[in-house]
């Protein structure tokens, strides 16, 4: 930033959405060049779960099991992008919103606070090969190596407050949602799918889907949770969520909104926290993100519009939830909303369906 601002005095301040997650006065006042019109909702309390502040997760990198980088990304980092809206649901264009950098310098806080946190977490080596190649950022900053941001001192800056949140904000509702019950054509397993359901739409309510399974389809889930429960890993992506054909209605392109992901969540009663459960977040953030790699690959500018497929592990939050029963495999589609999303239809899904190697 300071190259390319030209300002060698350039100093980043991070949001504690964790003690503060009103959207600050700054960004919300009209007449400030912070301000940006088309955001939805100012309030990223539904976000600030404290997942990626597990102990559990002594890992990194995605593709580990037990691991921060992922669950960091699906909240609070996917979440604040979601509920806050507008310029920030996509990926794309996400930086010329203000807000977007003190939110990725509290990301990177967190991620210096998990390491700081010790007590068996641990970064890959700075000799792997996930510190291998640069970074290039435009013109302005290119050849930046991978290695050079493995720490905060290695850049010369530091934080203040280099802690784990251990607390959600008071706004955070402590209840349960009420979740309604969603029906859909079944589809037949084929392949590798254990079965799935034909055409869902999301909206304001959250939603329960129940996914058929033969008894080969259970067999197959019940040894890969056997698996996974008694330490003996397959590979992480073993279980798969499928979701095909997703697309925003005009109403939830605005964004306020995401939906957590959970996966046999019991309908009366907690016997693990919900953290348990969950597989991911959907909201149109992440459908951009789907998007724009689609794009990457060479799918054009049209790719940025079009339904695209979302893919999400389901193999570690399989071997938590074991030994509980597995005759039936349900997704839970619980909605997290800020002042001002959307009413009715936000997302809809062509198909959906589980598979497993």
């Amino acid at each position: 930033m300071r190259k390319a601002s030209g300002n060698s005095a350039l100093v980043l301040p991070y949001w504690n959405y964790y003690e503060h997650p009103l959207v600050p006065a700054e960004f919300r006042d009209s007449s400030s060049p912070l301000y940006v019109r088309n955001r939805t909702g100012t309030d990223v309390s539904g976000a600030c779960t404290l997942g990626a502040s597990d102990p559990a997760l002594i890992h990194f990198q995605r593709g580990k099991t037990d691991a921060f980088e992922p669950a960091v990304e699906s909240a609070p980092h996917n979440g604040v992008h979601n509920l806050i809206g507008g310029t920030m649901n996509n990926i794309a264009v996400s930086p010329r919103d203000p807000i977007f950098w003190l939110h990725h310098a509290n990301i990177d806080r967190l991620w210096d606070a998990w390491v700081q946190a010790g007590d068996g977490r641990r970064m890959p080596a700075t000799t792997a090969s996930y510190w291998s190649g640069s970074f290039s950022y435009g013109n302005a900053v290119s050849g930046m190596k991978r290695a050079d941001t493995y720490a905060p001192d290695i850049l010369g800056y530091r934080y203040d407050d280099s802690t784990l949140p251990t607390s959600q904000p008071n706004r955070l509702a402590a209840q349960r949602p009420s979740i309604q019950e969603a029906f859909a054509a079944p589809l037949p397993p084929q392949g590798a799918s254990l079965g799935g359901l034909g055409g869902l739409a999301l909206g304001s309510q959250s939603t329960r889907v129940l996914i058929p399974l033969n008894v080969d389809g259970r067999n197959r889930v019940r040894s890969l949770a056997t698996a996974q429960g008694q330490g003996t890993t397959p590979a992480g992506d073993a279980l798969r969520i499928v979701l095909d054909g997703v697309s925003l209605t005009g109403a939830g392109s605005g964004g306020g909104y995401f939906y957590k992901i959970l996966l046999n969540l019991p309908t009366t009663g907690l016997a693990q926290p919900e953290q348990t459960y969950l597989v991911g977040t959907l909201g149109p953030f992440e459908i951009s993100v789907a998007r724009h790699a689609r794009m990457m690959a060479g799918g054009g500018m049209a790719a940025m519009q079009a339904p695209v497929r979302i893919v999400i592990p389901a193999q570690e939050v399989l071997g938590r939830i074991w030994p509980e029963p597995l005759d039936a495999l349900t997704l839970s589609f619980v909605r997290v909303a800020a002042d001002g999303a959307p009413q009715g239809d936000a997302v809809v899904i062509d198909r959906l369906w589980m598979e497993a190697d």
